[in-house]
């Protein structure tokens, strides 16, 4: 039964659980399994960013349950694949039986963690301490996900998604197929919106969302990672255009980012879902 529910979750063609993810500790590059933001089956975590371990038939899913305190770090949102801070990050795992515990090796260096896990409600919790930075493999229950580890941030800041010179930021896992058009970008080229939908100039902040995949209604959900704070949009489709070849619908919005801070953007359509962090300031 674990195994239909994990498969209706990712859909008849799922796609790849590996995206290459850069680490700025140093110039190696990590197979980092891909962050998964589309709901999950779980009745109390679904909403939870996830990762599904590998081999897929042991249905190992891990709920990242503190993930969304640390996509302000531009190192976690810039990446396809699972970044994890040294510690301090909470795993929950749906798994079968009772692991006697997690074990994480290091595959670019020496290391090895045993964690305990604690047995809940939700499911089997470890929050592991990592030795140090580096590509790490976690393995429980009989499966793994592979994480870049890097240290946290001296202090916490906005570091919004980069956005690039010209074209589409495309959000993050870059297999959902969706990108977002931005007028504005802060000063060192990241993503900025500004609140209310109104920019400098009474100019409406307009962001036409694209999609590759599908069609339908595209859902966005805004949260806030630096104090609490929610909104939510809609966005129906409005046909195609030659602006962006490749995409098959196009979805116009004016993002009402209602206070300042750093927000987290949620794009879902139909089984495709994923994120952008954005800068939002008054005009």
């Amino acid at each position: 039964m674990r195994r239909i529910l994990v498969l209706a979750v990712l859909g008849v063609a799922a796609p790849t659980a590996l995206a290459l993810a850069q680490t700025r500790a140093g110039s190696s590059s990590c197979a980092a399994t891909t962050v998964r933001y589309q709901p999950a089956k779980h009745p109390t975590l679904g909403e939870q960013p996830w990762v599904l371990a590998r081999p897929q038939r042991a249905a190992v899913l891990g709920f990242l349950t503190s993930y969304r305190r640390t996509l302000r770090d531009g190192r976690v949102n810039d990446s396809d694949g699972l970044v994890l801070w040294q510690a301090g990050e909470r795993i929950v795992w749906t798994l079968s039986g009772r692991p006697a515990a997690l074990v994480a090796r290091r595959l670019d260096g020496a290391g090895t963690v045993r964690v305990r896990l604690t047995k809940t409600a939700d499911g089997f919790v470890s929050a592991p301490r990592f030795a140090s930075p580096g590509c790490w493999r976690l393995t429980v229950g009989g499966a793994s996900v592979v994480a870049s580890v890097v240290p946290p941030p001296a202090r916490p800041r906005c570091e919004a998604t980069p956005a690039p010179a010209q074209g589409l930021t495309l959000v993050r896992p870059r297999a959902a197929g969706i990108a977002g058009g931005f007028a504005w970008r802060t000063d060192d080229g990241r993503l900025l919106l500004y609140t209310h939908g109104i920019g400098p100039g009474d100019i409406a902040a307009k962001v036409p969302w694209w999609s590759k995949r599908g069609h339908g209604t595209l859902h966005l959900t805004g949260i806030r990672l630096d104090r609490s704070g929610r909104f939510a949009e809609e966005l129906p489709e409005a046909g195609t255009s030659q602006y962006a070849p490749g995409y098959v619908a196009v979805f116009p919005s004016i993002v009402e980012v209602p206070a300042p801070g750093c927000w987290l953007l949620r794009l879902r359509l139909g089984s495709q879902a994923g994120v952008l962090v954005v800068g939002a300031r008054n005009r």
